[in-house]
């Protein structure tokens, strides 16, 4: 019996790669860095905006000092245009109202900048999200299990109580660190047969089968 949901935000609630893609290809104008595409930026994500920019910028450049320059550059970047992203991805919303009203926990880790995945989220999913969690500074992220396990005690569950929902190899390895049942979505940004490759216990392809997974708890 599951008792928790725990969602990836990027890629599984949502598809925040337009904006993402908007502030990081202002940062590398100004810093007179080459410009980047959709399919270059799926390449990047899933690791944090630090290594977000650096895997952007060029290897001449990679250096602790222009690091935390074009990481500052790009996070005013994304702060001014990450609401961009107004809709979930199709049933999405449906689905996780179901599922909270079916008593589930339901919550969000993300690797991204944690006061961003908190507005998103009361953007996106206003009332739905219990707990909401991005990048902290000093705090590991995904797929560390320090956070995921922290977020399992403040949700009242056990990390065997818990599945944790989301689009990438991290995802699904964040999942298996903490003892979480991992699942993984077909609509995001990394493909199924990488998710089943990494371990994903199931992989659902569509909103609806998100929803038949879990029951009702009620």
């Amino acid at each position: 019996m599951y008792k928790a949901l725990i969602f990836d935000l990027d890629g599984t609630l949502a598809d925040t790669l337009p904006a993402i893609l908007t502030a990081l290809n202002a940062t590398m104008r100004r810093f007179g860095y080459p410009e980047h595409d959709l399919d270059a930026l799926r390449t990047f994500i899933n690791n944090g905006a630090r290594m977000l920019v650096t895997r952007a910028m060029p290897m001449s450049e990679r250096n602790d000092a222009q690091i935390d320059a074009v990481l500052a550059d790009y996070d005013r970047a994304y702060a001014a245009c990450y609401g961009q992203t107004t809709e979930t991805y199709p049933g999405i919303t449906a689905a996780i109202t179901a599922l909270h009203s079916r008593g589930y926990r339901i919550a969000v880790l993300s690797n991204k900048q944690d006061h961003m995945v908190k507005g998103l989220c009361a953007q996106l999913l206003p009332g739905l999200i219990d707990l909401a969690i991005g990048q902290r500074p000093g705090i590991p992220t995904k797929p560390d299990p320090t956070v995921p396990l922290e977020m399992a005690a403040a949700l009242g569950a056990a990390p065997a109580e818990i599945a944790f929902i989301g689009d990438s190899d991290v995802d699904i390895r964040t999942a298996q660190n903490a003892g979480f049942l991992p699942v993984g979505v077909a609509w995001g940004y990394r493909s199924p047969a990488l998710l089943r490759e990494v371990g994903a216990a199931h992989i659902v392809e569509t909103a609806d089968a998100l929803t038949a997974l879990f029951p009702n708890q009620n």
